[in-house]
């Protein structure tokens, strides 16, 4: 018999020919029907007399098949609109920092003690907020607390927004309500969130995506949660959940598309402060429900619109932990230089007792000044790039081997600045960039790199050097010895990919003039060089390679 056939035709057939060709059994009868069906004769509603004892089975089979349909379908339109990247524990975050084994102690037991207990609290708080100066290790704490969680069960869902992501879904809000949603939907202590979000997806054909955040974030979290709360209750108390969102101080605005001059003239002008306002106000009205069942746990730097924000609106209900010395970050960096610099020795067969040796140590630590990401472009750098053991891939007068560039690190007199607390960090990358061997060009290389076109989007690695490359290989000529800032080794499925950096500090220095210094380029410099480099490298292009680029949506 063919079902599909059978719940297509039927509801289609006049109810009323129907009936009076086939009167239904008496109450109490039943017939046995053997034979064929004429699957145009019926619908659903009389065919069920007509079969006897199949009654129901043929109408429950249809809605069945039709519910699977629905639901493959609406989760294809969840899935188009979702950041996979922004999860934490993403391929895409593979590198992102974690914190070391024995570091970090004090506040991830801080954080998780609140996440496991808070409601025993004097004042409980359904909110978190980590902050701290650039380069504490926010990032590094929080991907490290999403993945104990993990192992624990207690992570509801997680989104990492990252301002130098090669996603655009990583760099604004577009995609975080989904994102959420999707794995609220898999957890057991959020029953009846799947089937609620699908449905809904389903019903609307995927248009609650178009709706605003608020809209978004009320359908797809809120009232599948809420409307569960009952039954948990019933339950017995679900264990401790809770949705971790990190970097949101990177948020940034979606841009208007340009080529739609109307629409973009109809939207009012946002700046990215409003964006993450809006988003810690849905967190907020979330966490002020007493029947919302998660905590959550929100790590930025202090910047104004964030602060000023949880200083009144977000007041009551949060809890901040600022990264200070209080959690003697001293002690753990000096840990991490005793197992990086372990691993160092290793890999080029250096005797630890020797080398470095514990003045240099303290020096290191005492530069770092709590700052997490000074060390680790410290240890990167005295690394060296993943050529660095070939002595003919040195650059001639540059330090090549570890303790060379260590010496070269010592060497340097970070001047005291009372209105600069980064002023260790930024000595750091400019002795970096002078170990190039054209810090100009490895400069504008940089900045070229963070160019962006109409739709704000960075240009893959393989466009980059079609169309800067003056000759062959300089691209590594200009960014190889920049390999503790930045991955320098581009695979084959990342050259479709913008550049990576490892902290979005470095971005802010070569953007700074104050920090950047006499490297320093405008933007206006910077296009003008690219601009230069296009018609010098033009006729060196092969022409498959002009239909490749894309002239009109780029550069001009």
């Amino acid at each position: 018999m063919n079902n599909a056939r059978l719940d297509a035709d039927l509801p289609h057939r006049d109810t009323q020919e129907a009936s009076s060709s086939n009167p239904p059994a008496a109450h109490g009868t039943h017939h046995h029907y053997n034979g064929p069906v004429n699957l145009t004769q019926y619908n659903v509603e009389h065919a069920t007399g007509v079969l006897g004892d199949n009654h129901g089975n043929i109408e429950q089979r249809g809605q069945n098949e039709r519910k699977a349909i629905d639901e493959a379908e609406a989760l294809r339109y969840l899935k188009q609109n979702i950041a996979p990247g922004a999860i934490h524990d993403s391929s895409e975050r593979c590198d992102a920092p974690k914190c070391m084994k024995k570091t970090r102690i004090a506040v991830q037991e801080d954080i998780m003690s609140w996440i496991d207990a808070g409601d025993q609290d004097a004042q409980p708080k359904k909110i978190m907020w980590v902050t701290g100066p650039a380069g504490t290790g926010k990032t590094a704490i929080l991907g490290t607390i999403a993945d104990t969680c993990k192992k624990k069960g207690t992570l509801a869902a997680s989104f990492f927004f990252s301002a130098f992501s090669g996603s655009v879904d990583r760099r604004t809000k577009r995609c975080l309500i989904s994102t959420l949603a999707f794995q609220l939907m898999e957890h057991g202590g959020a029953g009846g969130t799947r089937e609620h979000v699908l449905s809904l997806i389903a019903r609307d054909q995927g248009m609650i995506f178009t709706k605003n955040l608020e809209g978004q974030f009320t359908a797809m979290v809120l009232n599948p949660l809420l409307s569960r709360t009952q039954e948990h209750e019933r339950s017995g108390r679900a264990a401790p959940r809770v949705i971790i969102i990190d970097g949101l101080d990177e948020c940034d605005i979606v841009q208007n598309d340009p080529a739609d001059p109307v629409h973009a003239k109809a939207q009012p002008i946002r700046r990215k402060e409003d964006e993450q306002r809006e988003i810690l106000s849905l967190l907020l009205l979330a966490a002020t429900n007493a029947s919302f069942p998660f905590r959550i746990l929100i790590a930025s730097r202090p910047e104004v619109t964030i602060r000023d924000f949880f200083a009144t609106d977000g007041k009551a209900c949060t809890r901040e932990l600022f990264l200070d010395n209080k959690y003697k970050p001293a002690a753990d960096i000096a840990l991490f230089y005793d197992a990086k610099f372990s691993i160092i020795c290793r890999r080029f067969n250096i005797n630890p007792e020797e080398w470095p040796g514990e003045e240099a140590k303290l020096i290191l630590v005492e530069n770092a000044s709590g700052q997490w990401i000074y060390a680790a472009t410290v240890v990167r750098y005295i690394d060296g790039s993943p050529n660095s053991s070939n002595p003919q891939s040195q650059i001639s007068n540059q330090p090549s081997t570890p303790d060379q560039r260590l010496q070269h690190i010592l060497g340097q007199q970070w001047a005291d600045s009372p209105n600069n607390p980064l002023e260790a960090l930024d000595a750091l990358y400019r002795l970096v960039l002078e170990t190039c061997p054209d810090p100009e060009l490895s400069m504008k290389w940089l900045r070229a790199i963070r160019t962006k076109d109409r739709h704000r989007e960075q240009f893959p690695v393989w466009l980059l050097r079609l169309v800067l490359e003056a000759s062959p290989g300089e691209e590594q000529y200009a960014m190889g010895p920049l390999s503790s800032l930045l991955p320098t080794q581009t695979s084959e499925e990342n050259l479709q990919k913008p550049y990576s950096f490892y902290h979005k500090s470095f971005l802010d220095f070569i953007a700074d003039p104050t920090r950047c210094g006499e490297r320093f380029l405008t933007e206006g410099e910077a296009f003008t060089w690219v601009a230069q480099r296009f018609f010098q490298t033009l006729d060196k292009r092969k022409p498959s390679a002009y239909a490749a680029l894309p002239l009109t949506n780029t550069w001009f």
